[in-house]
C-alpha cells in the first residue's frame, strides 16, 4: 500500500476524531490498520513511522488535547483562537493568555458583558428548553456522535462525517437491510429488489 494513501487515510481519521471530541471529550482516538481484514489498532509509534511530519504533529496535538481537557479546570478559548488554559480561582471570568479576550468559565463562551452568569441563564433558559426538546427527538450518528434530525423522507441518513446509516436501526449502509424491520428500510429493500429485477430482465417494472 502506497505511503501517500496511508497518510491520506490517517489524515482523514484525524479529521473525523477532531469532530468527535468537540461533542464527546471522553472519546479515544482509534485508528485501525487500513489493510483489508485487519482490525488491529495503529499505535503511536506506528503512526510516527508511517505518517509525514505534518500529519504526525496533528495526531500528537490531538492526543494532547484529549489528555489535557480531562482536567475539570481546563477551558478552551474560542475556536478562532485555539488556545486553552487551566483556570484558577472562583471568578467565572478568565482572560485567555493567547488572545487576551475574556471568556466565561461556566458557559465556555466569550464573556457576556453586563450580565452575571445567573442573568445569562435566565435570559437563555427558553432557548435551552427548545434545544433539549430538539435533542430528545434527534439521533446521534453512530460514528461521530453528531445529532441528526429526520424531517421527512426515507431512513437512509448521511452524516457530515460521511457515515451512512439507517436512522431506525442505526446499522451502516449499504447492505444492512436484513437487520432492520422499519418501514423506511422495507421500502429501501423493495426498491433494491425492483432495481435488481429490472437489471436482470431489461424491462421497466413500474
Amino acid at each position: 500500500m502506497f505511503t501517500q494513501c496511508i497518510n491520506r487515510y490517517i489524515d482523514t481519521n484525524i479529521d473525523k476524531f477532531e469532530t468527535i471530541i468537540q461533542f464527546d471529550q471522553n472519546s479515544k482516538i482509534k485508528i485501525t490498520c487500513p489493510v483489508p481484514m485487519c482490525n488491529k489498532l495503529m499505535e503511536r509509534d506506528d503512526i510516527k513511522k508511517i505518517a509525514t511530519k505534518e500529519i504526525y504533529e496533528r495526531y500528537d496535538f490531538l492526543t494532547f488535547k484529549l489528555a489535557i481537557q480531562k482536567n475539570p479546570r481546563f477551558r478552551w478559548c474560542q475556536a478562532s483562537c485555539g488556545s486553552g488554559q487551566i483556570h484558577i480561582g472562583e471568578d467565572p471570568i478568565f482572560m485567555c493568555k493567547g488572545c487576551d479576550k475574556n471568556s466565561c468559565y461556566t458557559h465556555g463562551i466569550l464573556w457576556h458583558e453586563n450580565q452575571t452568569c445567573e442573568k445569562y441563564d435566565e435570559i437563555n433558559k427558553p432557548l435551552e428548553i427548545a434545544t433539549e426538546r430538539f435533542l430528545s427527538k434527534s439521533t446521534r450518528c453512530p460514528r461521530c456522535n453528531l445529532y441528526i434530525d429526520k424531517i421527512e423522507g426515507c431512513d437512509h441518513m448521511t452524516c457530515k462525517c460521511s457515515h451512512q446509516f439507517c436512522i431506525s436501526c442505526l446499522h451502516e449502509y449499504p447492505n444492512h437491510e436484513s437487520n432492520c424491520n422499519s418501514f423506511g428500510c422495507f421500502d429501501d429493500r423493495l426498491n433494491h429488489l425492483l432495481l435488481d429485477l429490472r437489471n436482470r430482465t431489461g424491462r421497466q417494472i413500474f
